[in-house]
C-alpha cells in the first residue's frame, strides 16, 4: 500500500515527511523506499536527512533552495517510490540471559503484569520482532512489544547507568539491547553480550531498520564466554534469515 506523506516545514531549515501517526510496517518500508529515493537524488541544497519510524526528516539550507521549491522535489520522488524495492533485511539471533544482576527488573515486571518470571521470559523470547527504527545512544534498535507485554508503564526511578547490551522495555515498545551505556526509564529484564554500535564501520549498526530479531535465552557462563568473544572480535551474531 502507497502511504501519501504529509510535508511539515520545520523551523526555516527543516522539513518533515510524515507518512502516518502509528508505528506499522507498511509505514516505516514507505519511510525507507524515501529515503532510498533521496539518497540517489542529490538534490541542491539538501544537507542531510534521517529517518524515524513514520517519517524522514530533511534539513536544508535555505539560501540554496526554497522550501516551496524543495516540497515540490520531494513530492516529485515520492511518486516514483513505488518502484523502489525495499532493502534487504535479516533475522538476528540475540542471546540473552534474564534477571537477577542481569535483569534486575525481571520480578517486577513479572508481579505488575501478574505474571512469572517464566511467563514473561516465555512471552519476551516466543516471536520475532520488527525493527522499525535506530536510535537514542548508539543507535539501539527499537521493536513493538509483545501484546501481553505492553502496558508497562515507565518506571518511576529510571537506571542512570544501565550498561550496553541491557534488555529492556517499556510503553508497548522493546529495546532489542542497549548500544552504550547510560540512564533509561525503561524496565531492565535481561543481558545481550552483542555489540550494536560499530562507529569504524558504514554503517556504523548492527541491526538496522527493517530487519527482525528474535531472543534466544542462555546462561551466565554462555553470556560471559560470548561476551569476550564480543571483545575480542571472534564472535558474530546469527543470522537465522534474510531476504528482501
Amino acid at each position: 500500500m502507497n502511504l501519501k506523506a504529509r510535508y511539515l516545514i520545520v523551523g526555516d531549515k527543516g522539513i518533515s515527511i510524515d507518512f502516518g501517526d502509528e508505528v506499522r510496517e507498511e509505514i516505516i518500508n514507505q519511510v525507507r523506499r524515501m529515503l532510498i529515493s533521496l539518497e540517489k537524488a542529490n538534490l541542491p541544497g539538501v544537507i542531510e536527512f534521517f529517518p524515524t519510524a513514520r517519517s524522514l526528516f530533511v534539513f536544508y539550507n535555505p539560501l540554496e533552495i526554497k522550501v516551496k521549491n524543495l516540497i515540490h522535489e520531494l513530492r516529485i520522488l515520492e511518486k516514483r517510490i513505488v518502484d523502489i524495492a525495499p532493502s534487504k533485511w535479516r533475522l538476528f539471533e540475540i542471546p540473552i540471559v534474564y534477571g537477577g544482576e542481569y535483569g534486575p527488573d525481571l520480578e517486577n515486571v513479572a508481579r505488575s503484569l501478574k505474571l512469572t518470571p517464566e511467563d514473561v521470559i516465555k512471552i519476551h523470547c516466543g516471536q520475532e520482532y520488527y525493527v522499525y527504527a535506530t536510535g537514542h545512544m548508539g543507535g539501539t534498535a527499537y521493536f513493538k512489544a509483545p501484546a501481553e507485554l505492553a502496558f508497562l508503564p515507565r518506571k518511576k526511578t529510571p537506571d542512570l547507568k544501565a550498561p550496553a547490551g541491557a534488555v529492556c522495555l517499556a510503553k508497548g515498545l522493546g529495546a532489542a539491547f542497549k548500544a552504550m551505556e547510560g540512564p533509561t526509564g525503561w524496565h531492565w529484564i535481561g543481558m545481550c553480550p552483542l555489540r550494536q554500535w560499530f562507529p569504524e564501520k558504514d554503517p556504523p549498526l548492527l541491526i538496522l531498520p527493517g530487519d527482525r530479531v528474535r531472543y534466544h535465552p542462555i546462561s551466565k557462563q554462555e553470556y560471559v564466554e560470548i561476551k569476550k568473544m564480543v571483545e575480542n572480535g571472534q564472535f558474530e551474531a546469527r543470522i537465522l534469515d534474510s531476504g528482501d
